[in-house]
């Protein structure tokens, strides 16, 4: 029958003594064993020796060349042959016997079979089985000092039997922790005893010193022995005493760097380690011939009860003596295995566990005190502040800026400018070294609060100066400090201008607030509303109010060099900007710049809505003539191609408030454009866009350095502290300091936000300025029509033919939609095509449907291909449409489908539409129910949300005369459609139409 036996046996390549299981018969009065190999199989068969044999193979060559030889030898033969004794005896040996101890004691408990093997035989008999004692023996020592010499005698007890050591041929198995062996017998010592001691008595009871090596082995030797053991003397003496004693907590590096707190003990003017096993702490005094010894013992109670004291302030302890914080990382460096984590331990985590332990001690010094325990740092190269701090701080206004002066003041009363803390904060430098020497450990809070008041600040001495619209980097100081005229500290009622021709709803009520609390504080904004809600009447709204509260003065133009950006340090002379003092009582000229095709909106609104205000539109090649009314009109009206032209004229003026529509015109900062809208001065600045981001994060910073000048910084400060960061970790810390850098400057609400504020339908009139080259087309066609026309008053008397008027009227209006319609070859773009894409971009943007109407499905096509290029899904419904209801299906059901192309015919009923709330009319024509029926495909029962009409005609053309005719001949439209051979118009109509 196979068993599992275990044998020591000496191994003379590392001097030491090891365990091996081995696979024996058992032969009836002995075992005998067949071989070492013990197989996987064998474990699950007798699983009881697994544990044992997982601790032998920490002792195998395999692992003994992976834990001291893999960095050094080339493999196992080359380790084995090459390795030093040196080596051996002070690393590789005190290994082997830790874990060799261990399967003593793991044998001993699982009461498996150990034998000694004495020969080279392989029987083993059962009567020579060991067996340990249980109880551990203990080293008497004792050293008798005579005129000649001083003895050294060692005897073992195992507190019954008292015995010489070389009486018992002892065998020393392991040295620390000690295992010998006598006999069948097998010994164990207390822990801390080295079995090293043992070798000199092994073969004689005592060891004779002489007199003249008394000297160094007294102080070398026999104090160690009285430190730690209980020893009997004679001839010198060994004094006890009782001392004061006090704790301290010492804060230390590791080997890996990482901090730990150790306990250490002063008894009388001696420190000990927490950690250290001596029982006692001794000196030596020699008098003459006289030798004593003062011993001092430990207070182990006394001791435990200052290290639960720790512990109760929230500390771990480790190991005796070590103490961590709950959490930071204990790392040990041991052996070779063991350091391959100190890789693991990066540089933020070494950092951040300094941190929280100092922290710890700053926070928790007063308890230390009070429980008498002291602190030191003293084996750190540079000892760390630990006292208290506080943050002393004042906020200003002057002119355009804030200036903040922070100090930290240090217990000591040292004050140190927080401008002093900014290249540590920022390149997140956790270390400042003070005057004196020691480390300032910055507190972790501070670089989540002063990263983003240090990343804009502009510093000189002891100050931060922030341009007026970084306030909101100063909010939590101001509040505290002092009240500054902030747009959310205005408390004054806001009210509306007077005379205002419209009620506005509660959200641009509380959008025209908003944007003049800004406007009252110097500062501008971005107002990002969905498309219909009216973001033209808020800031005509904000415009007719400056007006009514300035007054007009002469201005004297500026002739600053172009393109200044405001500075900190500029004389105030020096810098562009409006008169000083009560500054609400200047009035300058507003500007609004727009897209071409936005000018006759911009006019009809104003004149609509604030007729008081005097308009001018600055634009046309005589323009030149209306240079004298750009500071005398309350308003001029320009567009983006006509400022980039004229900038060095526009420069050298002071505007009031300067208003963008469509400002994601701005987005690209190397453009002309941009840098020309750069140059234009004014009191504030105001975009107006429902899609301030359109492709990254640069649209925003662009619009907002126009809005705000220095707001977000430089392009590439932006680009580097902001962009980056955020491409990185979109939900970072800097994408929370973009946010709320740039929340009190931006007010975008959706139509959802708003719906309860809407009413079920809102029309509004799209008036687009037409191409120059489309302008050409038109009047050249315009003037062949009415040639034509006179010319049959002129041979007729009246019009003959009904049929030739309606084509040409036909032909007009496609010129007025794309002169691409009537000539093929026509090159040139068209005002409204491009104003429409322009407005469905924001449609789709915005996450919504919209209905295209048009009369005439060659336009439709010309929609779809261009649509076909923008990579927008659409739907296209025509008298040749197959199948209706699949059409309609697919727009309905299909979330990316955004578009539904439709002729006005083939939509003319039958249609329910209501995911679209959007509704575009492309040529509104004489017949108004057909209009209105394309309406009703959106605006239906069952529709939840507001649906927005834009009617778009094009500037200059018989679409625009069309409209004023309609309030006169409601009915003119079906006439002219219906009646082939009349045109209830007279010719002065027709005329005017043309």
């Amino acid at each position: 029958m196979e068993r599992i036996i275990f044998i020591l046996s000496y191994e003379k390549r590392w001097d030491c003594w090891m365990v091996y299981a081995n696979r024996a018969i058992d032969a009836g009065d002995f075992f005998q064993s067949i071989g070492r190999y013990i197989g996987d199989e064998d474990l699950e068969v007798w699983p009881v020796v697994r544990k044992i044999t997982e601790t032998i193979r920490k002792y195998d060559t395999p692992m003994l060349f992976k834990q001291f030889g893999r960095k050094k030898f080339k493999d196992e033969r080359m380790f084995l042959q090459k390795v030093e004794e040196a080596y051996i005896r002070e690393d590789i040996r005190p290994y082997i016997d830790k874990y060799v101890a261990q399967v003593l004691d793991e044998l001993t408990e699982a009461g498996c079979p150990l034998f000694l093997k004495t020969s080279r035989l392989d029987n083993f008999y059962k009567n020579q089985r060991l067996m340990l004692k249980s109880v551990p023996l203990r080293a008497l020592l004792k050293f008798e000092r005579t005129g000649e010499f001083t003895r050294y005698i060692l005897r073992l007890t195992d507190g019954e039997k008292t015995f010489y050591p070389s009486d018992y041929a002892l065998k020393v198995l392991t040295r620390r922790p000690c295992r010998v062996v006598s006999g069948r017998q097998l010994f164990r010592f207390p822990e801390d005893f080295d079995g090293q001691r043992l070798q000199p008595f092994l073969q004689k009871r005592e060891i004779m010193i002489p007199k003249a090596n008394e000297g160094i082995y007294f102080r070398r030797f026999i104090l160690k022995n009285v430190r730690h053991e209980e020893i009997e003397v004679q001839g010198f003496d060994v004094i006890v005493r009782e001392v004061e004693k006090q704790a301290f907590l010492s804060l230390e590096r590791d080997i890996l760097g990482m901090p730990v707190l150790v306990m250490e003990y002063k008894y009388g003017n001696q420190y000990i380690p927490g950690w250290s096993s001596r029982k006692a702490l001794v000196e030596l005094y020699t008098e003459g011939d006289r030798y004593a010894f003062y011993k001092v013992s430990r207070d182990p109670e006394w001791e435990q009860l200052q290290a639960r004291q720790l512990v109760a302030l929230g500390i771990r302890n480790d190991t005796e003596g070590y103490f961590h914080l709950p959490e930071v990382t204990v790392m040990t460096w041991k052996t070779e295995k063991e350091t391959e984590d100190r890789d693991k331990v990066s540089g933020e985590v070494i950092a951040d566990a300094w941190q929280k332990t100092v922290t710890w001690v700053q926070t928790h010094g007063d308890e230390l005190k009070a429980m008498g325990i002291g602190f030191t740092q003293k084996t750190l190269r540079r000892a760390y502040y630990i006292g208290a701090w506080q943050i002393d701080s004042s906020v200003s206004e002057t002119m355009d800026w804030f200036e903040l002066k922070a100090e930290v003041i240090l217990t000591d009363g040292r004050r140190i400018p927080l401008l002093r803390f900014r290249d540590h904060i920022l390149t997140d430098k956790r270390e400042f070294l003070l005057d004196d020497g020691t480390l300032f450990l910055i507190p972790e809070e501070w670089f989540a609060t002063y990263t983003e008041l240090l990343l804009f600040a502009q510093g000189k001495g002891t100050s931060l100066f922030f341009h007026r619209s970084q306030y909101v980097l100063l909010k939590d100081w101001a509040e505290t400090t002092c009240h500054f005229s902030l747009p959310e500290n205005l408390q004054e009622e806001v009210t509306l201008p007077f005379d205002f021709q419209v009620t506005l709803r509660p959200y641009q009520r509380f959008g025209y607030e908003w944007m003049y609390r800004l406007y009252r504080c110097g500062l501008g904004g971005c107002l990002a509303d969905d498309m219909g809600l009216g973001k033209t009447l808020q800031a005509i709204a904000l415009i007719l109010k400056y007006r009514q509260e300035g007054v007009k003065k002469p201005v004297v133009n500026r002739w600053p060099d172009s393109g200044k950006q405001l500075s900190l340090f500029d004389a105030p002379e020096e810098v562009s900007r409006p008169d000083e003092g009560d500054r609400s009582l200047v009035y300058h000229t507003c500007l609004v710049v727009v897209p071409a095709s936005l000018i006759h909106n911009w006019r009809n609104e104003l004149r609509k809505f604030a007729p008081q205000l005097t308009v001018t539109i600055y634009a046309g090649t005589n323009r030149i003539d209306l240079r004298s009314y750009l500071q005398r009109s309350d308003v001029v009206l320009i567009t983006y191609h006509t400022l980039r032209n004229d900038i060095d004229i526009l420069s050298r003026l002071t505007f009031g408030i300067v208003v963008a529509d469509e400002a994601q015109m701005l987005k690209n900062p190397g453009s002309q454009l941009h840098q020309a809208m750069m140059r234009i001065q004014g009191r504030c600045f105001w975009a107006l866009s429902g899609t301030p981001i359109e492709n990254s994060l640069t649209d925003l910073w662009a619009v907002m350095n126009w809005v705000n000048r220095g707001l977000l910084g430089s392009q590439r400060f932006f680009r580097d502290h902001f962009i980056r960061p955020i491409l990185a970790d979109v939900e970072g810390r800097m994408s929370e300091a973009l946010r709320k850098l740039i929340a009190p400057y931006i007010l975008r609400r959706t139509k959802e936000e708003v719906l309860a504020d809407l009413p079920d339908l809102t029309a509004e009139l799209v008036v687009c300025e037409p191409e120059e080259e489309q302008r050409k087309v038109y009047e050249e066609e315009q003037s062949r029509v009415r040639n034509y026309i006179l010319s049959e008053r002129e041979n007729q008397g009246e019009l003959r033919s009904d049929f030739m008027v309606l084509k040409a009227l036909i032909r007009l209006r496609q010129i007025a939609n794309h002169p691409r319609l009537v000539e093929t070859g026509y090159e040139g773009n068209s005002g409204k095509f491009s104003e429409v894409f322009r407005m469905l971009g924001e449609v789709i943007a915005s996450g919504h449907k919209v209905l295209v109407f048009s009369s005439f499905v060659k336009y439709l096509k010309m929609v779809a291909e261009e649509t076909m290029v923008r990579g927008w899904k659409y739907a296209m419904l025509t008298g040749l449409t197959a199948d209706r209801e699949q059409t309609i299906r697919h727009f309905q059901a299909d979330p990316e489908c955004r578009i539904f192309l439709i002729s006005l015919k083939a939509g003319g009923v039958g249609l329910n539409l209501t995911e679209a709330d959007y509704v575009f009319i492309l040529d509104p024509w004489w017949n108004v129910a057909a209009e209105n029926q394309a309406v009703s495909r959106a605006h239906r029962i069952g529709q939840k949300r507001a649906v927005f009409v834009y009617r778009f005609i094009t500037a200059g053309t018989l679409e625009e005369k069309i409209l004023a005719i309609q309030e006169r001949k409601q009915r003119l439209a079906d006439s002219v459609i219906t009646a082939a051979t009349s045109i209830p118009l007279t010719d002065e109509e027709l005329l005017e139409v043309l």
